[in-house]
């Protein structure tokens, strides 16, 4: 594989496992590091030997979270990546193989030839809430199974043990909502975002916490770009004369849902959004093409209130929609 750039910056590729790490410093040579707090300081004097500039490393569930606070905390610039794309990305390279050494270098390569995103100053808080956020929809999923169990006619004693930990997790449920609100309050840019979300018709609480955590993109990007991250844009399936269906996918689940609750709260009432909604079906489109261009609609709004830093009034309509 070729990279073709006028500037090549020091990239280290670390290829992240539950007890190593691989580093690649610009596709060379690997080195092998223990993934433990002795290891990883090890790895961040030998890459401040090798004058490395950004490292850059794929989300692998929580192992990497060690690393990356110890280089969050040394000024070292980190970039977290999606593993489907680079595995994409190494296929496109003619690397069928995947081996922890390859990994690593096809890693650096990526950033080179890839605009990566790095970690903001803020990244730190957002990870905490978005782990806080995750913990609560795991704990409303269970209870969701749990609520399902009493459906099917079960024992008296397994309905007893169903009923006390639904009676559990809805006190679980309880305290890491308080938990998720505490850390949204201690991180004033945070806060503020999630206050201007709120002032959205429909946009919750949870819905505010959700899009400052998950989406730090709002106000930065084009509607295009923004409709394309959270899989609200309709993709063509078009070859020669043929024209396929157009249809949303991929994207940003987590957003994607709170924006779907949100959109849900926002027909229900009287405001733009909901007459926005009803003259979609009026006009005869069905209800899940108008609640997905009631989805983008929000989503718009939400962007032009994060990009003036003021809260919504109805004047606020983007220029433009899409539906």
């Amino acid at each position: 594989m070729y990279i073709t750039q006028k500037t090549m910056k020091v990239i280290a590729g670390i290829d992240i496992g539950k007890e190593s790490l691989d580093v690649s410093v610009n596709a060379g040579p690997v080195r092998r590091f223990s993934n433990t707090q002795s290891g990883i300081v090890k790895l961040l004097k030998w890459l401040r030997r090798e004058e490395v500039e950004v490292a850059v490393c794929e989300r692998t569930g929580g192992y990497e979270r060690k690393l990356v606070s110890v280089l969050d905390s040394s000024s070292m610039e980190v970039v977290l990546v999606h593993p489907n794309k680079v595995r994409s990305f190494a296929r496109a390279g003619g690397y069928e193989a995947k081996t922890d050494e390859l990994d690593a270098k096809v890693l650096s390569q990526y950033a080179q030839v890839f605009d990566v995103r790095v970690r903001s100053e803020e990244e730190p808080s957002r990870e905490a809430l978005k782990e806080l956020l995750s913990r609560r929809r795991q704990l409303v999923n269970q209870r969701a199974s749990e609520r399902n169990r009493l459906d099917k006619g079960v024992s008296a004693g397994v309905r007893a043990s169903t009923e006390r930990h639904i009676r559990w997790l809805d006190r679980e449920i309880e305290r890491v909502e308080k938990l998720y609100k505490e850390a949204l309050r201690s991180e004033s840019r945070l806060s503020e975002r999630a206050d201007l979300y709120r002032s959205v018709p429909g946009v919750g609480e949870l819905t505010a916490a959700t899009l400052a955590a998950y989406l730090p993109e709002l106000g930065r990007c084009s509607a295009k770009e923004l409709t394309s991250l959270c899989g609200l844009a309709p993709w063509a399936r078009d070859s020669g004369s043929q024209r396929g269906y157009r249809a949303t996918r991929g994207g940003r689940s987590t957003v994607r849902n709170a924006l779907y609750m949100a959109a849900l709260s926002s027909v229900r009432r009287e405001g733009s959004l909901g007459r926005f909604y009803r003259r979609l079906r009026d006009r005869g489109k069905p209800g899940k093409v108008a609640l997905v261009a009631l989805m983008r609609k929000l989503l718009l709004q939400l962007n032009a209130v994060a990009r003036r830093g003021t809260p919504w009034t109805e004047s606020y309509e983007p220029t433009h929609q899409t539906t």
